[in-house]
């Protein structure tokens, strides 16, 4: 009777985790598909799609993911909507992956675990409803960032499988390997210091297959080469060639080198900027920490008591300040704010797990499962505590900026420390279980807001009402605002930029516009003002490579410098003797656009 009873509530348990974090998931899910045809953001968002645009036309790029999102925009007919959409379709389906192979390899290191598929189920919906990260703040199109998060997510999941496969004394699939391989070249190609995330996972893997023998490690080595080679030789025949596509993402590399962040400031900026968000994450939610220290360890009965008065309480001052503090809302201003939330919730399961296994070795509780932990679990959960972290390498702004993204990695360290903690006091059970809810709550609320409230770069939904006329953003909806700006410039630009694919400057941070007027950057789609020797670089190396049959049409947000002027020498243009102001700065949206005097033919602003 009581084991009926038992596995009765086991089944309500799991149904109700599947319910709860299967609707938070559907939430973002659902959010982030009613928001695909909303808002455009001409910095960023514009960089990448008209990147995506000449994808195999103009090699000039920081990195290669034009290569791989290029032809499915290109395929898509270059519909922005579709493109999100497609967004949204890997961010799921990988979460799903790595939720579901997550949960497999832990069932083996809980022999408990409740004989049920529902189990599995359960832990992937939290992981799913944890990938709402990935609308935190950043732009609804795919960019590089996109990939290395994905990648890594697929590789730690090929890691998971391969640890099941130890663990049960099983050979390791050949295709996990060489699906290991393919994606490494991907991350590699979209955006090279990914090198760090996946030589992390690399010794994970390693250490896992050391446990059946070097003869397992070698074979893993040959397959995920052979994977490699594979991805190199599908870019090679079918992508675009490597001799093509390597040397300009080189020459942008050199074009850049000496004015970006150096290897020693980047890693100053990543330490100063995680000690100052640990250091706040303590002030603001210590209390919470220390009471899940005291629950986990507490012997006696009334020290229990205690640590179960002292969470309460540290629950409800630990969820006042995130309210107080817009902590669970979304957009890039609330970074800072919602990235304390979110490490309080893993340092509680870190703390939890810790106590748990001090503890149980002590003797003061009883021995849970996680004090029982193979070498290769330790590994594995040591790599899913630092991927969010290591997996935003290479960004010149703190870590937790892009690598909060990669949260699902850390619900699944507190899935597995609430499995493996059934020996400890309910109270820290409880606790643990309650802040995992919380933080779901919470990602599911800052994806949320971070779509409809605060997008990137973009009025809220409820100012995106005009639908778009330029044809580049059809199917897309606009403030009024914007939609009678883009189109009115579009119109007064329309003798210079027909037929489509006239070369443009716009100057700075508005490959959007470019895009829109359906013109093609000369040099490189980025143009940044504290940048302008690479945007000059750019330029010339086109000129000098290319030498466009049409001179550009310049937009300028500022006054043209010489440094360009310079570089529109190259391709034999004097912009003081040859170009003119088509209208008044106020005529034009705000924008200086210069044409050429000999096309003066064509109408002007009035």
């Amino acid at each position: 009777m009581s084991t009926v009873s038992s596995a009765g509530r086991r089944f309500v348990l799991l149904a109700g985790v599947i319910v709860v974090a299967g609707g938070l998931a559907a939430w973002w899910i659902l959010t982030a598909g009613r928001a695909a045809n909303e808002g455009f953001d001409i910095t960023d968002e514009g960089y990448y799609l008209l990147s995506y645009r000449w994808w195999d036309s103009n090699p000039l790029a920081l990195t290669g993911v034009q290569y791989l999102y290029g032809p499915v925009f290109e395929w898509f007919g270059y519909d922005i909507a579709k493109l999100r959409f497609f967004r949204l379709f890997t961010v799921v389906a990988v979460h799903l992956v790595f939720g579901y192979s997550f949960m497999r390899w832990l069932r083996g290191r809980r022999p408990g675990a409740p004989p049920t598929r529902l189990w599995e189920a359960a832990g992937t919906a939290v992981v799913l409803a944890a990938g709402g990260m990935c609308y935190s703040w950043i732009p609804q199109s795919p960019g590089y960032n996109d990939v290395v998060l994905l990648g890594a997510l697929t590789l730690v999941s090929c890691v998971l499988w391969m640890a099941t496969a130890v663990d049960r004394g099983t050979p390791v699939p050949f295709w996990i390997f060489l699906v290991a391989g393919l994606v490494i070249g991907v991350m590699v190609l979209a955006k090279w210091t990914s090198v760090v995330v996946i030589g992390l996972i690399v010794i994970t893997a390693v250490v896992v297959l050391a446990g059946q023998g070097a003869r397992s490690v070698a074979r893993g080595i040959l397959y995920a080469l052979g994977g490699l080679a594979l991805a190199a030789l599908v870019v090679q025949l079918f992508v675009v060639r490597l001799d093509v596509a390597v040397p300009g993402i080189l020459d942008v590399n050199r074009f850049i080198a000496g004015t970006s962040y150096t290897p020693p400031e980047l890693l100053h900026l990543y330490w100063t900027s995680t000690v100052d968000l640990v250091g706040r994450t303590l002030v603001a939610h210590g209390l919470l920490l220390l009471a899940v220290a005291v629950a986990t360890i507490a012997r006696w009965r009334w020290l229990r008591i205690a640590a179960a008065v002292l969470a309460l309480i540290a629950l409800v001052v630990s969820v006042r300040h995130v309210a107080v503090a817009d902590g669970a809302l979304g957009g890039s201003q609330h970074i800072p704010m919602y990235a304390e939330t979110l490490l309080a919730a893993v340092l509680v399961a870190v703390v939890a797990g810790a106590g748990a296994v001090i503890a149980g070795r002590a003797g003061v509780t009883a021995r849970s499962r996680l004090s029982r932990e193979n070498t290769r679990t330790w590994v594995i959960l040591a790599l899913l505590v630092l991927l969010p972290l290591v997996q935003a390498f290479g960004t010149n702004t703190p870590l937790y900026t892009i690598g909060f993204n990669a949260f699902a990695a850390w619900a699944a360290v507190m899935i597995a420390v609430l499995t493996g903690i059934w020996a400890t006091p309910v109270v820290a059970r409880l606790t643990l279980g309650i802040v995992l809810a919380g933080a779901l709550v919470a990602t599911s609320t800052i994806a949320y807001t971070g779509l409809f409230r605060y997008p990137y770069r973009s009025v809220g939904h409820s100012q995106l009402t005009a639908a778009a006329t330029i044809p580049a953003l059809d199917g897309l909806y606009l403030s009024p605002a914007a939609e009678e700006n883009f189109g009115r410039l579009a119109a007064d630009l329309r003798p210079y930029t027909e037929p489509p694919g006239r070369p443009m400057l716009a100057l700075d941070k508005m490959a959007g516009l470019v895009l829109m007027l359906g013109g093609r950057p000369l040099g490189e789609a980025w143009i940044a003002p504290k940048e302008r020797a690479r945007t000059a670089a750019g330029i010339e190396e086109v000129c000098r490579t290319e030498h466009p049959s049409r001179a550009p049409l310049v937009i300028l947000n500022r006054e043209i410098s010489d440094v360009e002027i310079d570089a529109l020498r190259a391709c034999g243009l004097d912009f003081r003797a040859e170009y003119e102001q088509l209208a008044p700065a106020r005529a034009t949206i705000g924008l200086q656009v210069w044409i050429p005097k000999a096309e003066r033919g064509g109408r002007a602003t009035g």
